[in-house]
């Protein structure tokens, strides 16, 4: 046992007092003369005992009473409270608020980080002078005690949402060894947080226990400021078929939604999205709207079409007009380019083996007075045949197509590779004139996407299982509607042994590949199984397929498109971020700049410089929300590009944490989890010294004060003469 007041404990020798006044105000007896000498002397005996009983009681009610005051405010504690301390050493407290973008909730008119900030602040008031303090949050500068308690509230006051937060347990991390290396300080450190699942998971709760063992004399505050019961619509990930458009070619984007709160997923009326593009000026354009069907697990799908995109880079946002309690994630950003049409290059043996494939590209004029319109042209074509390919700059061209390709020169094979390792994209439809024992070795190797076995006569038809593949995604809502069946394959070239970095993206109905995609150094190869320049009706031999057939027009000519425009993008550096994500925008020979600007979401602009001889622009700068844009070179606008920034989709997963469960998870002699500021000042008391006893002392004081003021009333009470 302790003393907060240990000096009190003199007062104790007041209980000289009730000593003298008992013998000064002794009653003294009164001589009474009877006739029978014994019965009185036997009476006085009798009266004595029982008077002198009553004075040592009254004694000892009023000694009791005055030592039971100076014991009671001599604030004795019961110590052992579970939480280790130095008595009387000064104190060394780390406070650690979660300012991450959740944190933005909204309850009772007031965020989360509002709330926690108010009790941090209301709580660094109420610390004894001399106490040090570091505050530390979840962005990543660098953080240590404070000068004076000013600076504190200072930082307190200033602290902003992160939108790229630090891992709370890192930050529990520091906090609790900044406070453990103050070895002769009683060590505190109080976590103002709203217990969410995700950062308190398994991983955070075992690093806490790891760090706490290796500093036992830190106490640890869980200070509970969260909702027990949250609701919320967010907007997850956007899904863009594709970032890099060609002329006509549609914007194609999906609005996943998500709901919460049970109760709000029996709304009457569906949730409403809203599509807008940002212009040139930067003013808001509103492009479409659409009710979101939402299913009993509170899940959504809206799917947003424009078809009318001119060339350039075009920005815009998705966002859910109603508000709820956090609003960061009811808006979505997203940046797309419009390219110029595509140079591809078509080689074949002759003109006959590019003209269904040109003309799926680039379709011909049906005579000579129409006029193609150039703004929805996607493909310029360029033919020529093999015999001359060695001597073109297939640089000048975004893609190149090898239309059943017979063994070719070592030259030419290295100077596709070549092409490919520089970022183009290269088609290899393979037929009729295919050789494996000449396309199995050689130069030719690097761009296969394995050995060539043998050409199978098993009929079948393409049919791909999955459309996630960028080559392929486009056609993902027609997946179900496309009759592949009806288009037979009758031969096709099987594979042996495939090379480990070689993706199968489609596959026969038999369940042979047909469609594969093999990196080569910064671009790709495209492989096709079957043919796509034999005619359906050949002489003197079985077609390879009737893909091509004048009535499977609308299925080859969307395919072509899309494995084409796989292959001549250019690159495939996104164009949307998570904030605190590093950008890379590749440059292509026309846009090498030296410097560029920067035009941040805020409205502000940085000038920023790039490496000689760089060919991408790197930026790291993008913990704001929103759209950002790249330009150079002035009017002449020699680069403008452009990239989006959105929040992490974990910020709008709200479920807690069970609280009893996360407190058998850490230790119980160290951790405390307090609800209000009160639970906190109760713990801390307790912790720094003990568990106070005056309530209850002060309760028997009065206890012992009542009785002795009843048993004094009837020992002075007079008697009536």
């Amino acid at each position: 046992m302790g003393f907060l007041t240990p000096a009190l404990l003199a007062g104790a020798a007041l209980i000289a007092v009730p000593i003298v006044l008992h013998l000064v105000m002794r009653r003294q007896p009164r001589q009474l003369t009877f006739p029978a000498l014994q019965f009185v002397r036997n009476r006085q005996e009798a009266n004595r005992r029982k008077l002198n009983f009553r004075h040592l009681l009254l004694l000892a009610l009023r000694c009791a009473l005055i030592a039971g005051f100076a014991f009671a405010l001599a604030r004795p504690t019961l110590k052992g409270s579970g939480l280790r301390g130095k008595a009387g050493a000064p104190l060394a407290v780390s406070l650690v608020v979660d300012n991450s973008l959740r944190m933005q909730y909204l309850h009772d008119n007031q965020t989360r980080q509002e709330q926690a900030t108010q009790m941090a602040q209301d709580l660094l008031g109420k610390l004894p002078e001399g106490t040090e303090v570091a505050v530390l949050d979840l962005s990543r500068s660098a953080s240590g005690f404070v000068v004076d308690r000013s600076t504190a509230e200072s930082r307190l006051r200033n602290l902003a949402p992160e939108s790229k937060p630090r891992l709370l347990e890192d930050a529990v991390r520091e906090a609790i060894e900044l406070v453990a290396s103050r070895e002769d300080s009683r060590q505190e450190v109080f976590v103002f947080t709203d217990l969410n699942a995700i950062v308190w998971n398994e991983t955070a709760v075992a690093s806490t226990n790891e760090v706490l063992a290796e500093a036992p004399d830190v106490r640890l505050y869980l200070v509970d400021v969260g909702v027990a019961e949250t609701r919320n619509r967010a907007l997850g990930t956007l899904e863009l078929r594709q970032q890099t458009l060609r002329p006509g070619e549609p914007l194609h984007l999906n609005v996943p939604l998500e709901i919460t709160s049970p109760a709000e997923v029996t709304l009457a009326e569906a949730p409403l999205v809203e599509l807008f593009l940002v212009d040139a000026q930067g003013k808001d354009i509103k492009r479409g709207q659409q009710r979101v069907e939402v299913t009993e697990a509170g899940s959504g799908l809206v799917t947003f079409e424009l078809s009318d995109l001119s060339l350039g880079t075009h920005q815009g946002y998705v966002q859910l007009p109603a508000s709820d309690p956090l609003e960061v994630d009811n808006r979505r950003f997203f940046t797309v380019e419009v390219r110029p049409p595509a140079d591809v290059l078509l080689l074949g043996k002759d003109s006959r083996d590019t003209l269904f494939l040109r003309e799926a590209l680039s379709p011909s004029p049906l005579n000579s007075g129409t006029q193609v319109d150039q703004a929805t042209v996607r493909f310029r074509c360029t033919t020529d045949r093999f015999a001359n390919a060695a001597k073109l700059a297939l640089l000048d061209y975004d893609a190149v197509c090898l239309l059943d390709p017979p063994p070719l020169s070592d030259e030419l094979w290295q100077a596709l590779a070549d092409y490919a390792n520089q970022g183009g994209g290269v088609g290899l439809f393979l037929g009729e004139r295919a050789r494996a024992s000449a396309f199995n070795k050689g130069f030719a190797t690097p761009l296969l996407p394995g050995t060539l076995k043998r050409k199978s006569r098993f009929e079948t038809y393409f049919r791909p299982q999955r459309m996630d593949h960028p080559a392929l995604a486009a056609l993902r809502p027609y997946a179900e509607s496309i009759p592949w069946q009806v288009f037979p394959v009758f031969r096709y070239w099987e594979f042996g042994s495939l090379a480990g970095d070689t993706h199968e993206v489609a596959r026969f109905a038999n369940n042979k590949p047909a469609l594969l995609v093999r990196p080569v150094g910064q671009g790709r190869a495209l492989t096709f199984a079957t043919s796509v320049s034999d005619p359906p009706n050949t002489r003197g031999r079985e077609p390879w397929n009737l893909l091509t057939a004048p009535e499977a027009a609308w299925p080859f000519v969307p395919l072509m498109n899309q494995l084409v425009g796989y292959l001549a993008q250019s690159d495939s550096a996104p164009l949307t971020y998570e904030a605190g994500e590093t950008v890379s925008l590749p440059l292509p020979p026309n846009e090498r700049v030296s410097s560029f600007v920067l035009y941040r979401p805020d409205g502000q602009s940085l000038r920023r410089t790039v490496p000689p001889d760089d060919d991408t622009i790197r930026i790291s700068t993008t913990r704001q929300l929103g759209n950002y844009r790249v330009s150079s070179g002035g009017a002449s606008g020699q680069l403008k590009r452009g990239f989006s920034v959105n929040v992490s989709p974990d910020v709008s997963h709200l479920q807690r944490v069970d609280s009893e469960a996360l407190l058998e998870a850490l230790p119980s002699k160290q951790v405390r989890l307090a609800n209000t500021l009160e639970d906190v000042e109760r713990y801390v008391d307790i912790g720094r010294s003990g568990r106070e006893l005056f309530p209850w002392l002060i309760t028997l004081v009065a206890l012992v004060w009542g009785s002795e003021h009843l048993l004094a009333n009837r020992f002075y009470r007079e008697t009536p003469s």
